[in-house]
C-alpha cells in the first residue's frame, strides 16, 4: 500500500458503473415448487425442446408465466416483488437519486429449463429486456465445484488484465441453485451455467422483464 502523507485533502470516493444483482430467497416455497415442478415435467414429456443457449436438456416455450394454476400466479407475484425491490435499489444510487420515480410496467416472459448430467447453458445475454432472472425449483446438493452453478461475468472487458490490491476487478459471481431462490440481474450481463455433473435433475424457471414506459 502507498504511504499516506499528512497533507489535508478534501476526499470523495464513490462507486461508478455499479451492476446490481439481486438474490431473493422465498421461505415456505415447497408447495409452490412442487406444483410448478409437476407442471414442468408434464410439459417436458409432451413438448419438444426449444433451442436457445441450452446445450442439451429441455427448454420450454416462452409462455410459462401464462400457464394456469395458483403456483404460476404465485411465481408471477414473487417476480413482481423482486423487480420492485431491485428497481427501488437503483433509485438509491447517487447518479439517479432525486429523479422522479419511473412510470411504466414490465412485460414478463418466462420459460422452464430442465437439465440433467452433462447439460449446460452457453454464455449469453438477453436482448430487448431490462432485467432477467431465474427461479430455482430444485437445488444442487453436490459437493463438486461449479456443478450446475450460474456464473455472471464482470461486464468491464479486460478488467482482470491488471493486478490491483484486493483484486476488485474481473471477479465473477457464482450462484449455486437453491430451491426457492430467485436471482435478478441486468439483461445485458453475460452469464452461463456450468455443466451438471451428477444424476440429479435440475429444474428452474427463467424470465425476462421488458420495460414498457408510460409517456
Amino acid at each position: 500500500m502507498a504511504e499516506s502523507n499528512k497533507t489535508q485533502v478534501e476526499q470523495s470516493i464513490s462507486l461508478a458503473f455499479p451492476t446490481l444483482i439481486g438474490q431473493f430467497k422465498f421461505q415456505n416455497s415447497d408447495s409452490v415448487n412442487a406444483g410448478l415442478l409437476k407442471q414442468v415435467l408434464a410439459k417436458e414429456s409432451s413438448d419438444a425442446s426449444q433451442q436457445y443457449a441450452n446445450a442439451g436438456g429441455w427448454h420450454s416455450k416462452g409462455d410459462l408465466l401464462e400457464w394456469p394454476g395458483s403456483e404460476v400466479a404465485q411465481l408471477r407475484s414473487w417476480i413482481g416483488e423482486s423487480l420492485n425491490a431491485i428497481v427501488g435499489a437503483t433509485g438509491q444510487l447517487p447518479e439517479v437519486r432525486g429523479r422522479p420515480a419511473p412510470k411504466g410496467r414490465f412485460r414478463l416472459t418466462g420459460w422452464a429449463n430442465v437439465s440433467r448430467i452433462g447439460n449446460y447453458h452457453r454464455m449469453h445475454l438477453h436482448p430487448q429486456s431490462a432485467w432477467s432472472g431465474v427461479y430455482y425449483l430444485t437445488e444442487s446438493r453436490s459437493e463438486i465445484p461449479l456443478d450446475g452453478v450460474l456464473e455472471l461475468y464482470d461486464p468491464r472487458h479486460f478488467a482482470e488484465m491488471v493486478d490491483a490490491p484486493g483484486a476488485p476487478y474481473g471477479q465473477r459471481v457464482h450462484i449455486r441453485p437453491q430451491a426457492g431462490l430467485m436471482v435478478l440481474f441486468p439483461s445485458w450481463l453475460y452469464h452461463f451455467v456450468h455443466p451438471c455433473k451428477t444424476e440429479a435433475t435440475r429444474v428452474s424457471v427463467a424470465f425476462n422483464a421488458a420495460w414498457i414506459p408510460e409517456h
